[in-house]
């Protein structure tokens, strides 16, 4: 997953959101006055959840802690996100609509590699299991033993 790049992606949200909700919150409905902060603050939350499950998966190599990442970003994150940018009700500025298409960009792209680096780690783990579930059996590793010859005259 990309380490950092969540950090930058939320700080520009927050300061666009900040700059949208300074010009546009008191000219909307009371619903969305609402609703607005309540979506930033739940994004910014599960933001943080998601940077510490990819950090810890990607350093670590661990599968779980990446795929909880793949899966916030997957079910909580881009749902938001594509609210933020399709809600037709709300008052959306120019800004918003470039800060939360690049969000979409960014997402799309860490689910991508998401998605390669789980397939790429689950596979070397399988052939470090196997290997170690080999030696530990006492099975020969045909890559390092070479064949036992029998001299049966």
């Amino acid at each position: 997953a990309l380490r950092g790049q969540g950090v930058t992606d939320n700080a520009v949200l927050v300061i666009s959101s900040g700059i949208n909700a300074e010009y546009g919150h008191s000219h909307l409905p009371e619903y969305y006055q609402f609703l607005t902060p309540t979506v930033l603050s739940i994004m910014t939350v599960f933001e943080l959840i998601r940077l510490y499950c990819g950090y810890v998966g990607n350093l670590q190599e661990r599968v779980p802690e990446l795929s909880a990442f793949w899966m916030v970003t997957l079910l909580l994150q881009l749902p938001l996100a594509l609210y933020s940018l399709l809600d037709s009700g709300a008052i959306i500025l120019p800004l918003e609509i470039s800060v939360n298409v690049i969000l979409l960009g960014f997402l799309v792209v860490e689910l991508l590699v998401c998605t390669s680096t789980i397939r790429h780690m689950t596979l070397v783990q399988e052939t470090k299991f196997s290997l170690l579930n080999d030696s530990a059996r006492g099975t020969p590793d045909p890559a390092t033993d070479p064949p036992a010859t029998s001299s049966a005259i």
